[in-house]
């Protein structure tokens, strides 16, 4: 009798999302192009913020910085700058490469693109801590650092992201390196929040982990969804209703109501966040956390306008760790407007990086990997885009979707939840 009102619940629970659900209809053109506005919008973002990464704290950067600032820049204001590392020196390092160069905001996804390419879409916690010890061993830093050294010691996740374990558990990492289950699952906004919630837990517990429900739904939704404000709104419903994070979307949600200078809006976020004390909690400071940082990027995509060079731009000069909430955020307005819809301005940053010289495709349609073990030195974009679209095609299939002909060319009809 148990088993079956098991049965029953299961079956109405299905019937009851099938009814909620609407299908969208993306063609396949469409769908890999907006994923290469994702992938692409990623690495101009990582690249204008990663000068900056974590040398402004108490105030935002004094302008906005709307490209890849390098220290050889004249007559403009002086701004702190990473010149000792490639950080100040992006054209330099990407020229040399012949192209896009591998950071921790796009190469554990791409670890992750593999670990799902041989383990499938339900990939177990053994499985990516097997590819995490293969793949991930330099170039990674607090809460991952923390989680793949546990790893060493025979912890497997989650146990390597849990309280306990973990001291770093409420910092940026997941944030950064779960953007592609949105791409996995565009427009399937439930599966994507709960399989970057399942990646998040690889290195974050308790509200470590909202940031990145947060944008795995707005992620999956801009496939779809070109209305900033309602995006936001779809995070606020993704985060569970507990914690400073989801406290603070709604107070950034309000004071960009009150306030037409981000500026303000970004002092406030500090003022609150920086040092967050509540009855229930306090949360530890640190210039990496995933709730300023993360709040700080729900402030710049309502502040941009859907707009991809100023959203970076404000992701950036809000200072923190500047370089993941751009990276994000570029992802995210690249996955809204595809490359054919991003401004021509942008698509031409990321063919030039600077005025010395430009390649004829966006990074020369290529993504050097320095960081990563055992994985190809140089893989085209366009290839990367290709195998992602191959998982999504999987993942619309498994969540009651289909594909159909029309007209000559390939659609996708997805059984989504925007």
């Amino acid at each position: 009798m148990i088993r079956l009102n098991v049965i029953l619940l299961t079956c109405l629970l299905s019937i009851l999302s099938a009814v909620n659900a609407e299908e969208r209809m993306i063609s396949k053109a469409e769908l890999t192009d907006r994923v290469l506005g994702f992938w692409n919008g990623q690495l101009l973002g990582n690249y204008i913020g990663f000068p900056f990464e974590n040398l402004y704290s108490e105030d935002a950067i004094p302008v906005l910085v709307e490209r890849i600032y390098t220290a050889d820049y004249e007559g403009e204001v002086q701004l702190k700058i990473n010149n000792n590392d490639r950080r100040g020196h992006i054209p330099i390092l990407a020229r040399s490469l012949g192209g896009a160069f591998s950071d921790d905001d796009t190469d554990i996804e791409f670890v992750t693109l593999h670990a799902v390419e041989k383990y499938g879409l339900g990939i177990t916690y053994p499985e990516i801590t097997e590819a995490w010890k293969t793949h991930i061993n330099d170039f990674i830093w607090v809460a991952n650092r923390e989680a793949r050294n546990l790893m060493d010691q025979g912890f497997v996740a989650p146990d390597t992201g849990r309280k306990e374990n973990n001291k770093h558990w409420f910092q940026i990492d997941p944030q950064l390196v779960n953007e592609i289950w949105s791409a996995f699952y565009p427009g399937m906004i439930e599966q994507a929040t709960e399989r970057a919630l399942w990646g998040a837990r690889i290195t974050n517990d308790d509200w470590g982990t909202h940031p990145t429900m947060a944008y795995a739904a707005m992620i999956s939704a801009a496939f779809f969804e070109d209305d900033i404000e309602e995006l936001v709104k779809l995070a606020v419903d993704a985060v569970p209703n507990t914690g400073p994070f989801a406290e603070g979307i709604r107070d950034v949600i309000r004071w960009h109501e009150q306030h037409d200078d981000w500026r303000i809006t970004r002092q406030l976020i500090h003022d609150k966040y920086w040092a967050y004390k509540s009855t229930e909690l306090e949360a530890p400071v640190s210039i990496v956390s995933s709730l300023n940082n993360g709040l700080t990027g729900i402030m710049a995509l309502l502040y941009g306008e859907g707009e991809y060079t100023k959203t970076v731009g404000i992701a950036t000069s809000a200072g923190y760790d500047s370089d993941n909430q751009a990276a994000t955020l570029g992802g995210l307005i690249g996955a809204m407007r595809g490359m054919t819809g991003l401004n021509a301005d942008v698509v031409t940053r990321m063919k030039t990086l600077d005025a010395s010289w430009e390649w004829e495709e966006p990074f020369n349609d290529t993504y050097v990997n320095i960081s990563r073990d055992e994985i190809a030195l140089r893989t085209p974009i366009t290839e990367i885009a290709a195998r992602i679209v191959v998982i999504a095609e999987q993942a619309i299939r498994d969540n009651g979707g289909r594909m159909i002909h029309k007209n000559g060319e390939i659609f996708y009809v997805i059984n989504s939840d925007i």
